[in-house]
């Protein structure tokens, strides 16, 4: 059947024909025969649009009766000829139908018109009203084909977002894992006993990174659990000389970040600011409002940890991550001698 939109603009155009063809009948005849005529007309016109409809699809496009396309609808030849053909046909068909229903000798003579007249009436009635189908149709494919095109651009900048952003994690994998191995090189050389068990912790964290690696954000709950343990290797490492606090509203617990986020501003202050037992670094990661905040006190190092080897990529590419899955970026800025990192948080519904 027709789909509903053109079952409504088909239906005003019949009714606009009903409507006319019972005026003209009024000034003709008498009201009981303009009713008896316009009750077999609407539904008969109904039809042949259908059938007008529908031959067009049959014949424009792949279907269960025929394998490939009879005609194309870019073949303006074929398309005329349908036209003409389906116009004579319906015609005399027409023709018949109301000849037989309502159309006597009187008829004809009232009206003023021949046979011939009548025909020619109706010839060129029906030609309009294919002619309004086809031209319709046609719009419709364009329309319908428009809209088919933006949907693959839609997928495929969506599927080249998704493997952007993919790699753009792989970058930080490797990042994460290999400042990981430079601090387990360095208790190696100190104490053997917490290089093991720096290592346990390390597969600990790192068993988060694989079963995460995949997903575009994780939920805040599970990367503070995440950030619990990594927070754990650094205390074996520099024992009382770093301090964090959490403090995350329950609500916000469910909201999303991409995988790794508070990982990277921790290892960050780490690389950049002295970290002693004389001079703690201090790390604060609340929530306030629709961010997540990470800060510390700002104590920088002269040569941070890492400088060479860290290659630049991490702040940077959190930012391209939330540039392409959300409306807001991170923000790094130093206050009151604090280093601030805002983080946007994304609604779990997205």
């Amino acid at each position: 059947m027709l789909k509903n939109g053109r079952v409504y603009i088909y239906g005003t155009f019949v009714l606009l024909i009903v409507f006319f063809n019972f005026v003209y009948e009024l000034e003709h005849t008498s009201i009981q025969e303009a009713i008896q005529e316009t009750i077999v007309i609407l539904p008969t016109t109904f039809l042949f649009i259908w059938i007008i409809y529908k031959v067009r699809a049959i014949l424009t496009t792949k279907n269960k009766f025929f394998k490939k396309r009879l005609i194309d609808p870019l073949n303006k030849v074929g398309m005329i000829s349908m036209i003409v053909f389906k116009t004579l046909f319906i015609s005399v068909l027409w023709e018949v139908m109301t000849s037989y229903l309502f159309i006597d000798d009187d008829d004809t003579v009232d009206s003023g018109l021949s046979e011939g007249s009548l025909f020619l009436v109706v010839l060129v009635s029906v030609l309009i009203v294919t002619l309004f189908v086809y031209f319709f149709e046609n719009y419709l494919t364009v329309i319908e084909n428009r809209h088919k095109m933006k949907m693959e651009l839609s997928k495929h900048e969506s599927e080249k977002i998704i493997s952007k952003y993919l790699s753009l994690k792989k970058q930080l994998n490797p990042h994460f894992l290999f400042n990981s191995f430079n601090s387990l090189s360095a208790l190696i050389h100190t104490d053997t006993h917490k290089a093991d068990t720096f290592l346990q912790e390390l597969s600990n964290v790192y068993r988060y990174n694989l079963d995460y690696s995949e997903e575009l954000v994780v939920p805040v709950e599970k990367e503070l659990v995440f950030i619990k343990s990594y927070m754990e290797l650094q205390r074996i490492r520099f024992k009382e000389a770093i301090v964090i606090n959490y403090q995350i509203d329950a609500p916000k617990m469910k909201y999303l970040i991409p995988p790794m986020t508070l990982e990277l501003l921790v290892e960050n202050a780490i690389k950049h600011n002295v970290v002693e037992n004389e001079n703690p670094l201090l790390i604060n990661i609340v929530t306030q409002g629709d961010y997540i905040i990470a800060e510390n006190n700002f104590q920088p190092r002269k040569t941070p940890i890492g400088k060479d080897s860290s290659l630049g990529i991490g702040l940077k590419n959190l930012k391209n991550q939330y540039d392409l899955i959300h409306k807001e970026i991170p923000t790094f800025t130093i206050e009151n001698q604090k280093y601030i990192a805002r983080i946007p948080l994304i609604a779990p519904n997205l």
